[in-house]
C-alpha cells in the first residue's frame, strides 16, 4: 500500500473514531440530563401535584388544601391524573432535551421522542 493510500486511510478511520466518540458523548450527556429530569403534573382540580423523573417514576406526591375532604377514590383519581400528566409533559422534556442534545430534526432524537409519546402522550407544558 502506498503511503498516501495509507495515510487516506487513517484519516477516515480517524474521523469514524471521532465522529462515534462524539455520538458516545452525546448518549452520556442525554442519560446523565434524562436522569436528572423532574416534571410536574397536575390534576383539573388542583388536588393533586405529581413530580416524575426522567423514565416517568413518580418522585414526589403533593396535595391541595382540600385534600381532607375528599373520598379515597377521588384522591386516587386526582392522583392518577396528575401522574398522567407529568408523564405526557416529561414527553415534551424529552424531546426538548433530544433538540438540545442532538440536533433539532436528529434521527436520535426523534425516535426518543416518539418512545416517550408511545408510551406516555404528549403534553406541551406552558410552564
Amino acid at each position: 500500500m502506498t503511503s498516501s493510500r495509507l495515510e487516506a486511510v487513517l484519516a477516515m478511520h480517524e474521523e469514524k473514531t471521532n465522529a462515534a466518540l462524539d455520538q458516545l458523548d452525546k448518549a452520556e450527556q442525554f442519560a446523565r440530563e434524562s436522569q436528572a429530569l423532574r416534571v410536574a403534573g397536575e390534576s383539573a382540580d388542583r388536588d393533586a401535584t405529581v413530580t416524575v423523573d426522567g423514565v416517568g417514576q413518580m418522585v414526589e406526591l403533593s396535595f391541595g388544601p382540600r385534600f381532607q375532604e375528599l373520598s379515597g377514590p377521588q384522591l386516587s383519581a386526582a392522583v392518577l391524573e396528575a401522574h398522567a400528566q407529568a408523564k405526557r409533559r416529561l414527553s415534551f422534556a424529552i424531546e426538548r432535551l433530544g433538540e438540545d442534545v442532538y440536533g433539532a430534526g436528529s434521527p436520535t432524537a426523534q425516535r426518543f421522542a416518539q418512545s416517550y409519546r408511545d408510551q406516555f402522550g404528549y403534553e406541551e407544558d406552558e410552564r
